[in-house]
């Protein structure tokens, strides 16, 4: 059967469109003669990856980034759709860890698997991860270090100031002048006459006068010691004992009183004492009365001599 030119262009032509649709898709990454299904993740922010990035899973690309979604009102923002082929399963509960997998921070889809029996399901959502980037790592490592090393700097530049102001020539001159006049003041001091010289000559003074009386000193200590020693002899204790004695006595006779009991707490006590002592106040009162009434009666004067009744 011969076959027209026509045929033969048309043939050649669907070939290569064919081959053409395949080749876009390998440079994509995509292997459009194995099968797949969707799983959906999210992140607050898609870090630079693209559609077409690979999902990886110990290594071993499983799948790639079909589509990336930005939702504006919702929270995560970013939707990534994944199409993983179908001859791997991913345990329920697995982790979609969003990765750099070089410096250059080329993004890629990294599965963290779980041993769960259960398996996850076309058009599943599965959690999703976002692994800190060489770059953001070193960002958050240095950025404090930098931070410190400005303050270190700023503390270097108050204090080289501050030692300008110090070694400058006026402070300088006038530290030096405080120096010389520290200096002559001493010397004047230490001089003959100074207040030091006359101070230091006192104290050796001092110093003589107790080393001639200290025979004079040692024989004032041993005084003290005999006279220590004569109380000692004397009765301290004795007389302490006594003391003693006479105050227990004294507490015995407070006690008697206090208790009723005995001549003294009578006379303390005593109703019949206390009302002799107003009968003897009100018969002196009447006699005192009639005294000043009757004077005649007690006392009799005469110039002729005694009066007779």
């Amino acid at each position: 059967m011969k076959i027209s030119s026509e045929a033969k262009v048309g043939i050649i032509g669907i070939v290569t469109i064919a081959v053409l649709i395949w080749g876009l898709n390998f440079l994509k990454g995509r292997n459009i003669f194995n099968s797949t299904y969707t799983l959906y993740t999210f992140y607050a922010e898609s870090g630079g990856v693209e559609a077409s990035a690979p999902v990886l899973m110990n290594g071993v690309k499983i799948g790639y980034i079909k589509d990336l979604v930005l939702r504006m009102d919702e929270t995560p923002a970013v939707k990534v759709i994944l199409n993983i082929e179908k001859s791997y399963t991913l345990d329920a509960g697995s982790v979609a860890e969003l990765i750099s997998t070089d410096l250059l921070g080329t993004k890629a889809i990294r599965i963290k698997s779980t041993a769960n029996a259960q398996k996850m399901q076309d058009h599943d959502t599965i959690m999703g991860e976002i692994e800190p980037d060489l770059i953001s790592s070193l960002q958050s490592r240095l950025f404090p270090i930098l931070e410190k090393a400005d303050h270190l700097a700023q503390s270097l530049d108050t204090l080289s100031r501050q030692m300008g102001e110090v070694f400058s020539q006026d402070a300088l001159s006038q530290t030096l002048e405080n120096i010389a006049e520290l200096s002559a003041s001493l010397n004047t001091s230490l001089s003959k006459g100074g207040s030091l010289d006359e101070s230091f000559g006192n104290l050796e003074s001092f110093t003589s006068v107790l080393e001639e009386e200290k025979e004079e000193m040692a024989s004032l200590i041993r005084n003290l010691n005999s006279v220590g020693e004569s109380l000692n002899r004397a009765g301290i204790d004795s007389l302490s004992a006594g003391m003693t004695s006479v105050l227990l006595q004294f507490d015995y006779l407070m006690q008697q009183l206090n208790s009723g009991e005995g001549s003294a707490s009578n006379l303390f006590y005593s109703d019949t004492l206390h009302e002799s002592f107003l009968v003897l106040i009100s018969n002196l009162d009447s006699l005192v009365t009639d005294l000043n009434e009757n004077p005649e009666d007690y006392v009799q004067i005469s110039l002729f001599g005694k009066s007779k009744k």
